[in-house]
């Protein structure tokens, strides 16, 4: 069976100038029919299309789905289960937050009141979904499953008191890392201070804090670009994860 340009259009939801780009592009390339030489395709292309579809969906450039195409099919299945483990706690996430929500309305109207810990569990685990998404495979490679799980737990399980604190230590970590940034000092009191709060902070998720962990994590700070970016923007510097890195190592003896 083969598809027109229209035909193939209207399936798939895209116009036919869409078709033609792609064929143009190699991202899905047309058949000309021996007789009249339009464009035409062939059944298999119908599965390329849909691929074409949930990666632009999921946010890839035509480039790389392009170049995902071109993998093997096991590859390309591993992208998209990788995709969907990524939708799946996105779901969850907002269904864990739906219904966090539906409980502060129903209390807000008269209805059965939450615990402090309950108001803000929805948003405990969107932390947790945020840095597994983000940081996980990393953080396993380096420190192990069993220790990056126990750390997890741990963050789950912090009261709110206790969760409070640790995002207060963080702010105030903030603050006096862009001071230590802006001057350059590492040896000034300021340094020191930054490298206490940020062990304080690491040690609300950390069950056993040792300095080669703290050293081995500023590694990663170093390697990772989106570590860099996660304290460049929060400081408002872009030598702030420098700083911290350069901190830490000084400190954590």
């Amino acid at each position: 069976m083969t598809y027109s340009v229209q035909t193939l259009a209207q399936l798939a939801g895209v116009s036919p100038r869409t078709l033609r780009y792609y064929d143009q592009i190699g991202l899905l390339p047309a058949q000309r029919n021996p007789t009249n030489g339009y464009r035409e395709y062939p059944a298999t292309a119908v599965d390329q299309l849909q691929l074409i579809r949930y990666f632009q969906a999921f946010g890839f450039s035509l480039t790389a789905i392009q170049d995902l195409l071109a993998r093997p099919s096991a590859e390309q299945t591993a992208a998209l289960a990788a995709q969907r483990q990524t939708l799946a706690t996105e779901r969850d996430h907002l269904t864990a937050l739906l219904n966090t929500l539906d409980r502060t309305l129903a209390a807000r109207n008269g209805g059965p009141q939450m615990t402090d810990t309950e108001k803000f569990a929805a948003f405990k685990r969107e932390q947790l979904a945020q840095n597994d998404q983000q940081f996980g495979s990393e953080a396993r490679e380096r420190y192990g499953n069993e220790t990056y799980t126990a750390s997890q737990q741990k963050f789950a399980g912090l009261s709110e008191a206790d969760y409070q604190h640790m995002q207060a230590t963080e702010q105030a970590l903030f603050t006096a890392l862009k001071a230590v940034a802006t001057t350059g000092d590492l040896s000034s009191d300021a340094a020191r201070q930054v490298y206490e709060l940020h062990r304080q902070w690491l040690c609300f998720t950390w069950n056993n804090y040792t300095a080669v962990a703290h050293r081995g994590l500023a590694e990663m700070y170093t390697a990772d670009e989106r570590f860099a970016s996660y304290y460049n923007q929060h400081v408002g510097l872009p030598n702030a994860t420098e700083t911290l890195v350069a901190v830490i190592l000084r400190y954590a003896q």
